[in-house]
């Protein structure tokens, strides 16, 4: 699409009734079950106007993948900013995540379907991850046996809290779920119980229960 359509107030229209369309269908059900005629129908747009705007159907998914996890990954820089303990930068995420369930449970669903099977250390949307896994390693703050045995085990825990909470988006499941989850993670990463708790505890409360770094995704919003 040209600089000059992107400026275009109709063509935005347009635009941002296809991501919303997408965003309520990719939460819905797989990827691979919505064709670019649900799209549009769902959109109330031309599939003409569809082309006008993606190559395909996956470039929306781009779209709609990217808008999300630049919401997501702002607000986790944001709750991480000034912490550079790997424990601590590590429940903080994962609850920037619950708590965007909370918030966003449409995006939320969308992110679950999309990036499940993303496992791979180099994965952009596992870059964060992987380097504060690694720091923890060459720390000594975590004791797993491989940088790749650390992020899978935070990613399969923390995929299924997050699939539990876009299931119900509740702030009390999300507050429970994330400090439980965390503490669990971080003991799994080598931190000792009591102090696991703790840094989970508060977390938790800062992030999921006050909500301090919202993640409130513009319905759609161009990317």
């Amino acid at each position: 699409m040209t600089n000059g359509a992107r400026r275009n107030p109709r063509a935005e229209r347009t635009r941002a009734a296809l991501i919303g369309a997408g965003r309520r269908l990719f939460s819905e059900r797989p990827v691979d079950a919505v064709t670019v005629d649900d799209i549009v129908q769902a959109a109330d747009v031309g599939k003409g106007s569809f082309y006008n705007h993606f190559t395909d159907r996956e470039a929306l998914v781009r779209a709609i993948s990217g808008q999300i996890r630049a919401s997501i990954e702002t607000a986790v820089d944001r709750a991480n900013a000034d912490e550079t303990d790997a424990a601590r930068r590590m429940a903080r995420a994962v609850c920037i995540y619950l708590r965007y369930a909370v918030d966003e449970p449409e995006p939320a669903r969308v992110l679950v379907r999309i990036y499940s099977g993303h496992t791979s250390l180099s994965a952009p949307l596992n870059r964060g991850l992987v380097d504060d896994i690694a720091k923890g390693l060459a720390s000594g703050r975590f004791t797993v046996s491989t940088l790749e045995t650390g992020v899978l085990f935070v990613l399969g825990v923390a995929q299924m809290a997050l699939v539990r909470v876009a299931q119900e988006p509740t702030l009390s499941l999300a507050v429970s779920l994330s400090q439980q989850m965390c503490a669990l993670l971080l003991r799994g990463l080598g931190v000792a119980p009591q102090e696991a708790e703790l840094i989970a505890a508060q977390a938790s409360d800062e992030i999921v229960r006050q909500g301090v770094y919202a993640t409130t995704l513009p319905s759609g919003a161009p990317h």
